[in-house]
C-alpha cells in the first residue's frame, strides 16, 4: 500500500483515507496529516453540503476555504503538539 493513496483517499473520503494512513508508522507528519484530513472533512462532505446549499443560491466558496483553513491549522497545531511531546 502506498502512503499517497491514503492521503488522496482521505481528501476524497475521510474515513477510508485515515484508515489507510494509520497502517503506516505513526510519526509527527502522519499524525498531522490525519489531523488535516479530519479538519478538512473530505470532498464527499463538501459535495453533500453543496447539494443542500445549491437550492438556496448560496456560494460554496466560503465553506470550502474555511474547511481548508481548518485543516491547515489542524495540521500545524497537531504537528507542534506532537513534536513537543
Amino acid at each position: 500500500m502506498i502512503f499517497g493513496n491514503g492521503v488522496i483517499g482521505g481528501i476524497i473520503e475521510l474515513t477510508n483515507g485515515v484508515k489507510q494512513i494509520s497502517i503506516f508508522e505513526l510519526n509527527e507528519i502522519n499524525i498531522s496529516i490525519i489531523s488535516f484530513l479530519i479538519g478538512f472533512g473530505g470532498l464527499s462532505v463538501l459535495f453533500q453540503v453543496y447539494s443542500i446549499i445549491s437550492k438556496e443560491n448560496i456560494s460554496i466558496k466560503p465553506y470550502f476555504y474555511g474547511k481548508l483553513l481548518q485543516g491547515i491549522i489542524s495540521f500545524f497545531v497537531t504537528f507542534l503538539l506532537v513534536s513537543c511531546l
